[in-house]
């Protein structure tokens, strides 16, 4: 949603800005503000987001490489289990 809104902001700014010219500043301006904070928003957002998947990637494929290494996961076993004292 926030990837059509952002640049509609400054679309509408311009129409604003074409129909009023400079003197109505005060009406187009606030939407030009308004796309770059979102414009912000959506950055930091889909930075996150990326970094974030990133992150779970390199957790996956190190849980593959340490199963992979000694045939289970980390103090995992046939033997242990379900459910721990700590979390019932």
């Amino acid at each position: 949603m926030m990837c059509i809104q952002t640049p509609g902001s400054f679309v509408w700014a311009a129409s604003l800005a074409t129909r009023l010219g400079p003197s109505g500043w005060s009406a187009w301006g606030v939407y030009c503000v308004t796309g770059v904070l979102q414009g912000t928003l959506l950055g930091m957002g889909l930075y996150y987001e990326w970094k974030m998947r990133k992150m779970e990637r390199e957790d996956i494929q190190g849980r593959i490489a340490v199963a992979d290494a000694d045939g289970t996961e980390e103090g995992v076993g046939e033997e242990t289990p379900l459910i721990r004292e700590g979390d019932r």
